[in-house]
């Protein structure tokens, strides 16, 4: 036998830990979406909230004070820029057919380099998109042969691409690093 005030003691009980569980929640998932600030902490607790030199430069009295603001403009293009490339190499390599052969050429399986989908597949992958059996091989081969030669010819053209999308890579790589080299001597 329940009373209502008992049940709405009850009740409202629950609320509250399920209100307060939700706010915990919510803030640890807010400051998880934040963008780290340990490397402007540095830069930020050495200066004067008056004195941030916003346009860049070095200012009377003081040493290199970090990047200006429109330093980091000029970054924040430069970061843009080589999305804006990887976008780019990403699709041209997307495009591109690589074989991989077994069992002396008489399998062969063609892939695809298929481009990490962030944020909710952040690696790279590879699509078969073909096989083709010598006709012979797969009349006289076991299907432990024809599985295993599958496998390694799926693995060569994995390898293929692999080494075909690094070479490309390099490139983006180079700009990558002159802008953090950029970044570093602001």
């Amino acid at each position: 036998h329940f009373h209502s005030s008992h049940f709405n003691k009850q009740e409202t009980t629950l609320t509250m830990k399920v209100a307060a569980v939700s706010t915990v929640l919510l803030a640890a998932s807010a400051s998880a979406f934040a963008p780290a600030t340990r490397l402007n902490a540095a830069v930020v607790s050495s200066q004067s909230p008056t004195s941030l030199g916003l346009f860049g430069g070095k200012k009377e009295g003081g040493g290199d004070k970090g990047p200006g603001m429109m330093d980091q403009l000029a970054m924040f293009k430069k970061a843009q820029e080589v999305a804006s490339k990887k976008n780019e190499l990403d699709k041209e390599l997307q495009a591109i057919d690589t074989i991989g052969s077994a069992a002396d050429g008489k399998v062969k399986v063609t892939v695809k380099y298929a481009p990490p989908q962030l944020p909710a597949n952040p690696n790279p992958g590879y699509d078969v998109v073909a096989v083709d059996l010598d006709e012979d091989y797969l009349g006289e081969a076991s299907a432990e042969d024809l599985s295993a030669a599958l496998v390694d010819a799926i693995r060569d053209g994995e390898t293929v691409s692999t080494k075909m999308v690094g070479e490309k890579y390099q490139e983006l790589q180079a700009d990558m690093a002159e802008m953090l080299q950029g970044m570093q001597q602001k």
